[in-house]
């Protein structure tokens, strides 16, 4: 009881802050350029690339990045990760404005940056001077979900932090139906932008990838989920085959793979007693002996020349549909369900819950070449997306309808 009366006294007054900020920022942006900060602590989350580009163009805004640590790696919780520098040099490499939210192990105040409006990489493990309730007193507070929301729970809207955000940008529609029935005002901050992930696939660009070990080989891509525990989503199915893919990838010599796991995967492998550290090692090395691993952000090249993805993911389902190529999700019966949109896109792909039905479905798509499926992923393309409008744009127009 005392928790929900406390987080509604911070959305009281996050909202307060906001309506004395937003008249101030509506004056200032008369004459100088607004700034933008994207806070990030896993570059393996970054989706506002597009967003970026969008508002350094403009020349109206200064958008600018901020590179920190997940608290759970700050604590030493997590000692999988120790990625402050690769986050740095991963911006770097791509030509944008970067500097450190995190140094000497201490967390920064934002506000010694002066932003204007702060754009959240996830909700996930903010030390408390990042937190909304109190970046809200200096800047307007923003967010749009790395994954695109497909499953069936409140995954998508956490009381604790979306409520607490000047503005919370949204993929589709169906989610204001879905975040009120969970409470009632839960959508009031919401504003449909689409997804900005899906932005470069509308750009035209070229795709290559010098990842792939042999570029005449069939190209598979291993991207296995971390939620193992027996709580929450429960999507990862690693536990039952994460052997037994690794085995699949060495059976089959006319394929070449990537393995991409997600950022909080060896974390998660090693707080629930599934391999030692140096079998977890060990594990990795194999990959690298069958084909390569590749574990950062910018992975669009990489699904872009894939033949296939084997996942137990949700958000790739929208994704790769970009590719045209088939995809096998692998299920467990006790994971959270998919929506109706979910189990659109599950219409366009092949399941597997169990090794034999994976084997069976690999050897049909790839040594058959039995591909069923084709026709029906291009026809429902337009259901997850807007080619009339990139999500940057929707999201640029609506902060200068914002600031006007």
């Amino acid at each position: 009881m005392f928790k929900q009366l406390l987080n509604t006294y911070n959305c009281y007054k996050c909202n307060k802050n906001y309506q004395k900020l937003l008249p101030i920022l509506k004056e200032e942006f008369k004459h100088r350029k607004i700034r933008v900060l994207f806070l990030v602590r896993e570059n393996q989350k970054w989706k506002y690339q597009s967003v970026y580009e969008e508002l350094l163009k403009s020349g109206q805004f200064e958008p600018f990045v901020l590179v920190s640590l997940l608290t759970l790696v700050h604590k030493g919780k997590d000692k999988t990760r120790h990625n402050l520098q690769e986050n740095y040099d991963f911006f770097k490499s791509k030509n944008v404005n970067v500097d450190y939210a995190y140094k000497n192990g201490k967390y920064i105040d934002l506000k010694q940056f002066k932003p204007d409006i702060v754009f959240y990489d996830q909700p996930w493990d903010l030390p408390e001077i990042h937190k909304p309730q109190y970046v809200s007193k200096f800047a307007l507070t923003m967010y749009s979900p790395y994954y695109y929301s497909i499953l069936e729970n409140g995954e998508g809207y956490f009381a604790n932090f979306h409520k607490l955000l000047h503005t919370y940008f949204i993929e589709h529609a169906s989610l204001i139906e879905k975040y009120e029935t969970l409470s009632k005002n839960n959508s009031k901050n919401c504003v449909i932008a689409g997804y900005p992930k899906f932005d470069i696939y509308f750009q035209k660009k070229d795709f290559s990838c010098d990842l792939w070990k042999e570029q005449n080989k069939i190209k598979i891509v291993y991207a296995p989920h971390h939620s193992i525990e027996q709580k929450g989503i429960k999507l990862s199915t690693f536990k039952q085959n994460y052997k037994f893919i690794l085995e699949l990838a060495k059976k089959y010599p006319q394929t070449t793979w990537i393995f991409k796991p997600h950022p909080r995967l060896k974390h998660a492998i090693l707080r629930n007693n599934l391999m030692t550290t140096n079998e977890l090692e060990s594990y990795y090395n194999e990959w690298l002996n069958v084909g390569n691993i590749y574990e950062q952000g910018d992975y669009t090249d990489i699904i872009m020349t894939s033949d296939l993805m084997i996942t137990d993911s949700c958000s790739f389902l929208a994704e790769y549909l970009f590719t045209q190529k088939p995809l096998i999700r692998l299920e467990k019966f006790d994971s959270v369900k998919l929506t109706e949109l979910g189990n659109k896109l599950m219409d366009c792909y092949y399941s597997a819950a169990s090794n034999d039905e994976l084997e069976n479905l690999f050897r049909n798509l790839i040594i058959d070449n039995n591909d069923e499926k084709k026709s029906y992923r291009h026809d429902i393309i337009n259901a997850i997306s807007d080619e009339r409008e990139l999500s940057s744009q929707k999201i640029y127009k609506y902060l200068l309808n914002l600031l006007n």
